[in-house]
C-alpha cells in the first residue's frame, strides 16, 4: 500500500505530479540564466500569494528557520518580545527567543483557544515591546488565531514588530500580508502550498529591513542575516549560498498551480472541506479541539473517544491507506490531527472518514455506520451550490 498511500498529516502534504515531475529535471546552474529566470519569476510570485509588495525571501530550510531568521534579525540582547502562545509552535517562538537573549514575555491561552485582541491590546497598554510574535494555525491544536484583528492592535498600541507564522495558511487561508500589518510573515514549502518541504519563505517589510541596517550589535545568525540574503532576492543571479535547484523548480510549479486555481477559490475549497470535515466527526460525536469560531481551514485536532489507543487507531488508518498525525505536547496520545489542505479534494475527504469510521469500528467505538461519510457529503454538497 506504501505508493498507494494517502498523506493526511498537518504536513508534509501530498504532492501532486506535475510538481514531482519538475523535481527530476536535471539539475543546472544556480547562475545559469534559465535558472535565474525561474527564480525570478517565483519569487514574484511568491509576492502575489503572500498578497505582499515588500521583499520575500527563498532560502533552503525548514519553518522553524523561518521563525529564527525572523527573530533574529530584529531582537537583540535585551529587547522585550511578547510571545502568544496558543499551543506547541507559538511556544517555539518563546524557545527561539530567549536562545536569542531577547526576554520573551508570554501571554498563553488554554490549547483549543484563540488568543483574542483585547487581552493582546492589555499588555500592550502596560508595557513597551521589540516585537509580537503569533502563530496564525497552530498545527498542534487546529485554532486560527485572528491575526487580521490582532495586527489592528499592535498597530493602534505599539511600535512593535509584528511577527507572524502561517506555516499552515499560507496558500490556503486568507493572509494579506501588506493589508494586515504584518511585519515579517514566515511560512514553508511542504503544506498548503503543496511542494514538498525544504524551503523557508518570508515577507519582510521594509522597515524590519531598515531596523536590521541600524541594529547596534550585529545579527548572531550569519546563515539566517537579511542583510546576506537580500541581494539574492533582489537579483538572483547574485550568489551568498546555493540555491536547491529542483526545490525553486517545485516551488516554482507550486505557485503556478496555486495563481492558476486563484487565491480566493483556493480558499473557499479549504474552508468548504474543513467544516465537511469537522461536521462528520462531531456526526461521529468525536470531539474538535478547536473552538468552533476560530477552526482553522487547513487542519482538524480530534479527541479520541473513551478506551480507543492513539498506536492503534494511527496503525490500522495506515493499514487502509491513510496516515493521520498524533497529537503534539499535552495532547500526545490523546488526539489525532487531520491536514487537509494543499491539493486535497473531497474525494481525499471522504476516503478519510471512511477509513476514521472503519478503524473506530474495528477498534470497538460504537456509532452509526456511514452517518460521518453522509454528513461529510452533504455538507460539501450543501458548500459548493
Amino acid at each position: 500500500m506504501g505508493e498507494r498511500e494517502l498523506l493526511m498529516i498537518p504536513g508534509p502534504t501530498n504532492v501532486a505530479p506535475a510538481i514531482l515531475r519538475v523535481l527530476s529535471k536535471p539539475t543546472i546552474s544556480h547562475v545559469s540564466p534559465e535558472f535565474v529566470e525561474i527564480f525570478r519569476e517565483s519569487l514574484n510570485n511568491l509576492k502575489e500569494v503572500f498578497m505582499t509588495n515588500n521583499e520575500v525571501f527563498v532560502v533552503a530550510g525548514s519553518g522553524t528557520l523561518a521563525m529564527e531568521m525572523a527573530i533574529s534579525n530584529i531582537i537583540e540582547p535585551g529587547d522585550k518580545i511578547l510571545n502568544l502562545v496558543s499551543g506547541f509552535f507559538g511556544q517555539r517562538f518563546v524557545e527561539i527567543s530567549a536562545y536569542h537573549r531577547a526576554s520573551p514575555v508570554v501571554l498563553e491561552v488554554p490549547w483549543g483557544k484563540a488568543v483574542m485582541p483585547e487581552v493582546v491590546q492589555d499588555h500592550l497598554e502596560k508595557d513597551d515591546y521589540k516585537a509580537v510574535t503569533v502563530v496564525h494555525v497552530d498545527t498542534s491544536t487546529g485554532v486560527m488565531n485572528p491575526i487580521k484583528e490582532i495586527g489592528e492592535v499592535v498597530k493602534k498600541y505599539s511600535n512593535a514588530f509584528y511577527v507572524v507564522d502561517t506555516v499552515c495558511s499560507f496558500g490556503g487561508a486568507e493572509v494579506r500580508v501588506d493589508d494586515w500589518n504584518i511585519d515579517i510573515c514566515l511560512s514553508g514549502s511542504q503544506k498548503c502550498l503543496g511542494a514538498p518541504p525544504g524551503l523557508a519563505l518570508l515577507a519582510v517589510r521594509q522597515e524590519a529591513l531598515k531596523l536590521v541596517e541600524n541594529r547596534k550589535h550585529p545579527t548572531d545568525f550569519y546563515y539566517g542575516d537579511f542583510r546576506n540574503w537580500l541581494p539574492v532576492m533582489r537579483d538572483p543571479s547574485k550568489y551568498f549560498a546555493t540555491p536547491p535547484v529542483n526545490m525553486i523548480y517545485a516551488l516554482s510549479e507550486a505557485l503556478k498551480t496555486v495563481l492558476k486555481e486563484g487565491l480566493e477559490k483556493r480558499f473557499k475549497r479549504h474552508h468548504t472541506l474543513a467544516e465537511a470535515f469537522r461536521t462528520a466527526m462531531k456526526t461521529l460525536n468525536l470531539e474538535v479541539v478547536a473552538e468552533d469560531k476560530y477552526a482553522a481551514d487547513t487542519v482538524t485536532a480530534v479527541c479520541y473517544p473513551e478506551k480507543i489507543e492513539d498506536k492503534a487507531f494511527r496503525s490500522f488508518m495506515k493499514q487502509c491507506g491513510v496516515v493521520v498525525a498524533g497529537g503534539l505536547g499535552p495532547l500526545t496520545g490523546r488526539t489525532f490531527r487531520v491536514g487537509h489542505f494543499g491539493n486535497v479534494n473531497s474525494n481525499d475527504i471522504v476516503s478519510t472518514v471512511g477509513a476514521i469510521e472503519l478503524t473506530l469500528g474495528k477498534l470497538g467505538y460504537r456509532f452509526n455506520r456511514g452517518e460521518g461519510l453522509a454528513a461529510a457529503q452533504a455538507q460539501i454538497l450543501s458548500l459548493e451550490q
